[in-house]
């Protein structure tokens, strides 16, 4: 008998690791980029933290069949991961984050008006007006529905804001090609 007559396959056939790597392939990139928003640019914390959630899902592959109820399933984990490691985000000043961020495409103003948020209201800000999941989804992330995620949402938008426009107007008197794409991504993020 060969070994590849002897391998595990899935109930579709497919050879186990085939669909790990699909799985992978298919999340990894933008869970990543979603951790580092959520961990304002700490790409140790974030690469660890994507690693764990995608790893456990890869061995619950046969539930997460729906690509968008994966995504929010593995994105619910990183949040929840994140508020559980004990170091405290929320309020943060610009730090080693940055340039990650400004990779992204995410400059100083929207660095300092995701720092104003805590871990949650980031997670529910950028699953929904960045990632633009479906408010099912959000949902899924934040572990709140319905009137209550409404409101969240609100709220993290208007603190967002004003503090990105404060941001932006400390920035203005030297206005150019830099200012010119943070208002852009804030204008995109509250869209």
């Amino acid at each position: 008998m060969q070994a590849s007559e002897n391998r595990a396959t899935t109930s579709a056939g497919t050879p186990p690791e085939l669909v790990r790597a699909a799985f992978r392939e298919l999340h990894g990139t933008r869970l990543h980029g979603f951790a580092l928003l959520l961990t304002l640019g700490d790409r140790a914390r974030a690469a660890r933290l994507a690693g764990e959630a995608l790893a456990a899902g890869m061995s619950r592959t046969a539930e997460l069949r729906h690509p968008e109820r994966a995504a929010a399933w593995l994105r619910r984990r990183v949040t929840r991961n994140a508020g559980r490691a004990g170091r405290h985000t929320y309020g943060r000043s610009a730090g080693d984050g940055r340039p990650a961020l400004e990779e992204l495409g995410a400059g100083a103003a929207a660095f300092a008006g995701l720092s104003a948020l805590t871990t949650r209201e980031r997670a529910a800000l950028v699953a929904d007006s960045i990632e633009r999941l479906d408010r099912g989804d959000v949902a899924t992330i934040v572990g709140i529905g319905g009137a209550r995620l409404d409101r969240l949402i609100r709220r993290v938008r208007g603190r967002y804001t004003t503090t990105v426009a404060a941001a932006l107007d400390e920035a203005s008197a030297a206005d150019g090609p830099t200012v010119d794409r943070i208002q852009a991504i804030a204008a995109r993020a509250l869209t």
